[in-house]
Formats: structure tokens, C-alpha cells, sequence
């Protein structure tokens, strides 16, 4: 298969998987995924997230959000550069990713936006910090910053969370579709070759793509509810409200992919028109995907941004 169909056909795999996706798991301290795993509680939920001290003096501190079907792992390059440039960075699992708990029928729903601001305020005044977003994530931080002072607004291929059609509710949320769709994700990922050509349309970047370390992709699926939550997840979504976002006053950077196919050219325009007013960038050949691959770059950019427009420290 050439490489150009092999990136369409996993980027459709990707899609599906997407809207089969749009009980109750409650991580527990004691069972850290990783060695600086940390867990903030609020009501009903448990939310993981990890945070990668800056190097040397502080400059600034970034809260970092991930995109669908992804988690704190998806920041793990673009963390370490920042943290290298003298930033603090605080990456978060949104409810029903990565190590934190999945919604359920019987869950006291709190928005997302709600839970992140929380944590941030739990850990420093929201005056204090940057954001950042990616992909689903960068919908969530848009909301954030649209109400809230923060220092900075970043978005790396950023999309909103629409309104889902109500009269779906009935469907996707029943047991049927929920069971079928944790079933779908399980066995997906144990497809060595499936999930490393989703990396790879992903990414646009085929040798990434092979030396991929895919435990940071399933081992949050293995957890019981990973496919229900999602089900869950689609209807207790707050919708991106790019009409507010146009009143952001803080200093916001936009960054596209080139080779994204994920997002769709009506997004992106909706996206680079909303924030007409944001220092813009186009990554050449990278994809959606790109906070991963392209780190080295993206960090450049960021902290050359935060710099100009006065955020970080000397």
C-alpha cells in the first residue's frame, strides 16, 4: 500500500474510532502509573496528573491539556523541552483518559473546564498560568481562558467540542453501544500494526512511527470503563464556545499542521479566523499529531512567543 493511502486509511480508522468513542474507574494514590503520578480529588472524580519541575530558575508555569484519546503521555517531548527552557509543566488526564476516572451513568457530572481550574487553583492562582491544548484539549482551554485571567492561551491544533445531537443520547449511551464500543478499543490496541499506523497519520512521520513506545497509547484502554466513559463523556461535554473565545485577552499562539488530517480545512479556518488576533504558525509536513515528534520545534516557537509578549521570566 503506498504511503499516502496507508496515512488515509489509518487516518479513517483514527475518525472511526473517534465517533464510536465520543463501572466507574477511580484512580487510588497508591496505584501510580508513573513514578510522579499524583491524583487531586473533586467530588466524584480522581484525576490524574504529573508534573516536570523547570530546570534551573522558573520562568513560567504551563498547564497542559491533551486531545482525544490521548493522555499526560502525548506531552512527555514538548514537557521536557519547555521544562529544559525554565518551565513548569503540570500535564492532566481529562476525565475518562488516561489514569482518571470514567463517567457513568451514576457520576455527579462536573464540567471539565470546572475540574481543570480546580487543580490549577489548587496548585497556584489562575492568574499564574499558562495553558496550553491539544487537539479535544485545546477546546478545553479555550473555555478556560475564556473566563478565567491566565497568562497565556496556547493551542496546537486545536479542536472544539461541538454539541452532540441529543436524539443520539438514547443510543451511544445505552450498554449495547457502550459495551461494544470498550470492546472495540480493547481489541484495536492489542493490533500492533493498526495502532502504529494511527501514529503514523497521526504524526506524518513513518519512523516515529516504528520506534513508538505503544504502552503510552494502551494501557490507559486496559482499565475498566475506558470505552464506556467515552460513551459517557460525549453528552457531559461543555461545547467550545468560540464566539466568547474572541474576547480572550491574554496573548494566544496558534500552531497548525501542514499534513494534519484530522482536522478538516472548515475547522482550521474557523479556528484561524476566530483568533485572527494570535501569533500563527504552520508547521511544514508535520501533523496533527505534531506536540510529539516535533517538540524541538514547537518549543522554539512557544518559548520565543512567551518571551516577546512578556510572560516568561528572564
Amino acid at each position: 500500500m503506498k504511503v499516502k493511502s496507508l496515512r488515509a486509511f489509518a487516518a479513517l480508522i483514527l475518525a472511526l474510532s473517534m465517533l464510536c468513542g465520543i463501572t466507574a474507574f477511580a484512580a487510588e494514590s497508591e496505584n501510580k502509573p508513573f513514578e510522579d503520578s499524583m491524583f487531586f480529588e473533586y467530588g466524584d472524580y480522581s484525576i490524574h496528573y504529573r508534573t516536570v519541575p523547570a530546570e534551573g530558575e522558573q520562568r513560567g508555569r504551563i498547564l497542559m491539556i491533551h486531545g482525544f484519546m490521548c493522555s499526560t503521555y502525548s506531552w512527555r517531548n514538548l514537557a521536557a523541552d519547555m521544562s529544559r527552557r525554565g518551565y513548569e509543566c503540570v500535564l492532566v488526564d481529562l476525565p475518562d483518559f488516561g489514569f482518571s476516572t470514567r463517567e457513568t451513568a451514576s457520576t455527579n457530572v462536573v464540567p471539565r473546564e470546572e475540574i481543570i481550574t480546580a487543580l490549577m487553583e489548587s496548585i497556584a492562582p489562575t492568574d499564574e498560568w499558562i495553558i496550553a491544548g491539544h487537539s479535544m484539549g485545546g477546546g478545553v482551554a479555550i473555555n478556560i481562558a475564556a473566563v478565567n485571567p491566565v497568562k497565556a492561551l496556547l493551542l496546537y491544533c486545536p479542536c472544539p467540542q461541538p454539541t452532540f445531537p441529543a436524539f443520539l443520547e438514547r443510543i451511544v449511551k445505552t450498554k449495547l453501544v457502550e459495551n461494544m464500543t470498550d470492546t472495540f478499543l480493547r481489541l484495536g490496541v492489542r493490533i500492533d500494526p493498526l495502532v502504529r499506523a494511527v501514529i503514523f497519520a497521526a504524526t506524518a512521520d513513518y519512523e516515529f512511527a516504528k520506534e513508538y513506545d505503544l504502552s503510552g497509547v494502551t494501557d490507559p484502554v486496559f482499565y475498566d470503563g475506558f470505552g464506556k466513559g467515552i460513551c459517557e463523556m460525549m453528552y457531559n461535554v461543555q461545547p467550545t464556545d468560540l464566539e466568547k473565545a474572541k474576547n480572550i485577552t491574554a496573548p494566544v499562539l496558534l500552531c497548525q499542521a501542514e499534513k494534519d488530517v484530522i482536522l478538516t480545512s472548515a475547522q482550521k479556518t474557523e479556528i484561524n479566523e476566530t483568533f485572527d488576533f494570535a501569533e500563527q504558525h504552520v508547521l511544514a509536513g508535520a501533523g496533527h499529531q505534531c506536540i510529539e515528534n516535533r517538540s524541538a520545534e514547537l518549543s522554539e516557537i512557544t518559548d520565543g512567543f512567551l518571551t516577546a509578549n512578556g510572560v516568561a521570566g528572564a
